[in-house]
């Protein structure tokens, strides 16, 4: 008998985190289904990706594009999805005064609507069967609120949230669900960051590679644990700070000198 075939979804996947992750899965012997908007990249990643990718062209913020990937998840890929990796993000820096009603509502899109309404998709079918895994790219920012990226932290707050709820909804079924929350990653979305007024806290620390990133995801596969911190380090100071938001004004002055700092260093590595 030929071994059951497992298909695994992720978003985000022309490029980044998204595109790292889905090169592994393939590797561990997955089927990909490679989702982004980015209709010009696509093609270029599925190869990348391996051979029998799926290539499936979703603006995520669009709820006709929305729920024709759900449709087809439930349909084409209800037998063989096993994995759902939720990583497609965007952020639209500026304080909140000055960010578009239409730039809001895509970042909630995109970063959370889209992952409650996908996972509500599959998830009938993932406790029928007893198996699934619902994994995530949060970040520290759902942790800490990050001023100038007001709704970028919202979504991923709400994400957080919603993992853990879900999370303890499904414990025992043998379907799983967790969060990957890396600190700022050397990525296209953190170079627009850096050059167009994105918050110098993303800078504090050492800058994290995709590729650490990947490794989370292929341990969180593994363990199957909710909150899984790239790296874990930086999570301590994070964590113990969200538990204290009062405090933030006090030593953003502070904290944002420390960044500035950090900002400039990293795009001196990138003289482009």
């Amino acid at each position: 008998m030929s071994p059951r075939p497992s298909t695994a979804l992720v978003t985000g996947a022309a490029s980044g985190i998204g595109l790292e992750v889905a090169i592994r899965l393939h590797r561990r012997g997955h089927q990909v289904v490679a989702v982004d908007r980015d209709g010009q990249h696509l093609p270029a990643a599925v190869s990348r990706i391996g051979d029998g990718t799926v290539a499936f062209e979703c603006d995520l913020a669009d709820p006709a594009q929305q729920r024709h990937l759900a449709e087809a998840l439930t349909t084409t890929w209800r037998d063989s999805l096993d994995l759902m990796v939720c990583n497609a993000g965007v952020i639209a820096p500026g304080d909140l005064i000055h960010v578009d009603p239409m730039t809001i509502d895509l970042q909630l899109d995109v970063m959370l609507r889209s992952v409650v309404h996908l996972t509500r998709s599959v998830l009938p079918q993932f406790l029928e069967r007893n198996r699934g895994h619902v994994l995530a790219t949060v970040s520290m920012g759902g942790i800490i609120a990050l001023p100038t990226s007001a709704t970028y932290s919202a979504a991923k707050a709400g994400l957080r949230a919603f993992l853990a709820a879900v999370n303890a909804e499904v414990h025992g079924t043998g379907v799983h669900v967790s969060g990957i929350y890396p600190s700022a990653v050397d990525t296209p979305m953190l170079l627009r960051e850096a050059k167009g007024g994105g918050s110098p806290l993303n800078f504090l620390g050492s800058v994290r590679t995709v590729t650490e990133v990947a490794d989370a995801y292929e341990r969180a596969l593994e363990s199957h644990r909710l909150e899984n911190y790239v790296p874990y380090a930086d999570s301590l100071t994070t964590r113990l700070l969200s538990a204290f938001p009062a405090l933030t004004p006090r030593i953003l002055p502070l904290a944002n000198r420390i960044g500035e700092r950090g900002r400039r260093r990293y795009l001196a590595t990138r003289p482009d």
